[in-house]
């Protein structure tokens, strides 16, 4: 199964079409520069740390301008990256270089930049940075998935220094200096770092308060500066959480000396210590407590990060600032620079930089395919967990983009974020919707699994063919508890004409609940048939969470389950037809086969039938917020006013009336058993078809996608009809 990125389906939200949609959304960037495609361009890198995920945007504007394509091609030419990811020329080639956390997740890796003819390659040069602390005793250098370091050349002698916080002197940022200009003369030398100072610039953040107050008796002893007097470093005005500050170096006025900016994981705002010393030697005199307190201050829910960047390609940097939590389509700030590269005016431009470009609901996007208005073509419906509304209040819900294509190429158009009125139930986060007809009125009802590892049941009381109307049934559906974040698919894995229930949970694990109703009347135990379906435990290494999401299809009359997981990769299980009971097999990591997404963090998978050709296509929930698209690719396929499989020709696609099958000559006077079946796996009839033609009259048939299938065990294969009044 190979898939490509579906980034060209339009997407209209209030009347604008998005220019990347299928983005995926952005929660926590870190950006950086970089020319991807060798164009002598700069063009951007955002690495999201909420969700471990590179992003690419290739510039495509002009002096003033910011235009940008969002480019998946170039992510997949990054590492694998956890916790943080920087770009800096350390070696002065003018290429930057990649910085990030190793696997253990304490320290800093290098790679160099290796690229050529618009290729990009990274070579692992450091799997540990390390740093002379005094007297020779080389150790690594701190950092960690929340202590993101700061690399510039701090005091101005050429070469890329390091700053970090710390643990040693809560408060302070530890000063590496690079030694490598002074013994080599050259920029490049490798763990030639040597520890100046545990406290840099002479300052130190006070913990805890957020009220402007003086930090107090400053620790001295953190200083390991000989050269100073202990008695010159003076506290300066600052409130910050010590623990998880992150620093980022620039000269805001231009004296010629790096002044601070300051985010960290308590504080809603950017922070600006000046430097009133010189590069050799810095001494932080003043702040800005609400920076840039002369424009809109950078005021957000936690954590800001920043960024030198010429945004907008007029030669001038400008200042990017993220977000760490769910600040949906405002989590980044673009600062505007009206002054010049020495001396930086930043004038708030947008507080929706990319984002109000893409699909973004905060976080933990859990996208399906429904056909919510019965006319026969894919909705996307979105279930999401933290929607940010306004004053520090967030949301949960479904929200629902309506397809308004054609069968052969499918468009949406945002309707709302409050689909069902899921919201003022007040449901615990993640929610992951699943549709299936629960009561046998052959209308499609809704099931939301929640983070309380428990279903809450809507209704359809619509009736068939008719726009979907859901009414709020019933809370912890059949007793149903998997224990935490319940992600739940409604199919009929056992053949026999009845839904039943797989649910993935936090764990890793499948649920499997064995419908013993009826179709018409539904019932499952409160105890799972199978609790370890398949054998399958979907868990990141070192971590006791999987978040397993299923979706099981039917591939030309045999059964494959695709399984998403909370390391961000997506896994492809066969061998499951007869085997309930045992091991399902690893067919495949379909991540492997797709663009821009292979080490996200989190993900949830569904899919369904998009473009008119008998091949699953896939939708992808992003933690960041978002959702991508990934059709399924068969280069023999040319599926046009007919549809063509191995056996027979269906036509017309679509269909109102009938449905005519002309059977392949060799199978012209064979009894065939068939079945047809609806997306959710309903039987809407059987039959018996023999001689060259037969006709299916559809008209009758509720609007959307039927499958005529064959008996297990059959030479046939699956084939698909579309049915649109």
């Amino acid at each position: 199964m190979n898939f490509a990125i579906a980034d060209s389906i339009p997407v209209v939200d209030a009347g604008h079409q998005l220019l990347y949609p299928w983005a995926g959304g952005i929660n926590f960037p870190k950006f950086s520069e970089i020319d991807l495609n060798a164009d002598g361009l700069i063009d951007l890198f955002a690495f999201d740390m909420s969700n471990n995920r590179v992003l690419t945007f290739v510039n495509t504007g002009t002096g003033g301008i910011d235009s940008y394509r969002y480019a998946p091609e170039y992510a997949d030419q990054f590492p694998e990256m956890r916790g943080w990811a920087i770009l800096y020329d350390y070696n002065c080639d003018g290429k930057p270089d990649l910085f990030s956390v190793p696997v253990n997740n304490n320290g800093i890796m290098q790679y160099r930049n290796d690229s050529q003819s618009g290729q990009l390659i990274f070579t692992l040069v450091e799997n540990q940075i390390k740093a002379d602390y005094g007297g020779g005793s080389f150790s690594n250098i701190l950092a960690s998935g929340f202590l993101m370091p700061n690399f510039d050349d701090v005091d101005g002698d050429g070469d890329m220094d390091i700053l970090g916080q710390q643990f040693f002197c809560v408060g302070s940022f530890a000063y590496y200096k690079n030694l490598s200009m002074e013994q080599f003369g050259v920029c490049d030398s490798i763990n030639k770092y040597a520890l100046e100072t545990y406290a840099w610039g002479r300052f130190a953040l006070r913990s805890g308060l957020y009220s402007n107050v003086a930090v107090g008796t400053y620790n001295s002893s953190c200083t390991m500066d000989q050269n100073v007097p202990p008695e010159l470093y003076e506290p300066t005005i600052a409130r910050r959480d010590d623990t998880y500050a992150q620093g980022y170096t620039i000269d805001i006025d231009g004296d010629g000396d790096k002044d601070l900016l300051v985010g960290d994981s308590q504080a809603t705002n950017s922070l600006l210590i000046i430097n009133g010393g010189t590069n050799q030697l810095a001494q932080m005199v003043s702040e800005d407590t609400l920076f840039p307190s002369y424009n809109t201050p950078a005021v957000m829910t936690s954590f800001t990060t920043h960024a030198y960047a010429d945004a907008d390609h007029d030669g001038k940097k400008d200042l990017l600032v993220g977000n760490r939590e769910f600040e949906n389509k405002h989590g980044v700030l673009f600062y505007r620079n009206n002054g010049t590269n020495s001396i930086p005016i930043f004038d708030v431009h947008q507080n929706d930089f990319l984002q109000h470009e893409m699909i973004d609901f905060g976080e933990g996007a859990a996208p399906v395919f429904f056909d919510a208005d019965a006319d026969g073509l894919q909705d996307l419906i979105i279930g999401y967990k933290s929607l940010s509304i306004g004053g520090g209040n967030v949301e949960s819900g479904l929200a629902y983009y309506h397809n308004n294509g054609t069968p052969t190429s499918p468009a949406f158009e945002f309707v709302t974020r409050d689909y069902a009125g899921v919201v003022a139930f007040s449901l615990a986060p993640p929610l992951i919707p699943a549709f299936g007809d629960l009561d046998g009125d052959l209308d499609v009802d809704l099931l939301i699994g929640s983070d309380d590892g428990k279903l809450y049941y809507f209704n359809n009381t619509a009736g068939p063919g008719q726009v979907a109307v859901f009414v709020y049934t019933a809370a912890a559906y059949m007793g149903i508890d998997v224990g935490n974040t319940a992600a739940p698919q409604l199919t009929d894995i056992t053949r026999d004409g009845k839904l039943d229930l797989l649910i993935g949970e936090k764990s890793g694990f499948i649920n499997f609940y064995e419908n013993i109703g009826t179709s018409a009347t539904p019932f499952f135990s409160n105890l799972p048939t199978n609790d370890t379906l398949g054998g399958i435990v979907v868990q990141t290494t070192g971590f006791p969470d999987g978040y397993s999401v299923p979706y099981l299809f039917d591939d030309d009359g045999t059964f494959r389950l695709i399984v998403s997981s909370m390391q961000g990769k997506v896994f492809l299980y066969s061998n499951i037809d007869g085997n309930l009971n045992g091991s399902f097999t690893l067919e495949d990591t379909l991540l492997s086969k797709v663009q821009g997404n292979k080490y996200s963090f989190h993900m949830t998978v569904s899919g369904g039938y998009l473009n008119n050709d008998p091949y699953l296509d896939l939708v992808y929930g992003l933690y960041g917020g978002g959702a991508q698209i990934f059709l399924q690719i068969d280069p023999t396929s040319a599926i046009n006013e007919t549809e063509v499989h191995k056996e027979l020709v269906i036509y017309p696609v679509p269909a109102s009336q009938e449905v005519i099958l002309q059977w392949k000559d060799q199978f012209r006077h064979v009894n065939i058993p068939f079945t047809i079946k609806d997306m959710l796996g309903r039987i809407i009839s059987s039959r018996i078809f023999s001689g060259r033609e037969a006709i299916i009259n559809v008209s009758e048939f509720p609007a959307g996608i039927y499958f005529i299938c064959p008996e297990q065990g059959s030479p046939f294969t699956t084939a698909k009809f579309i049915v649109l009044h």
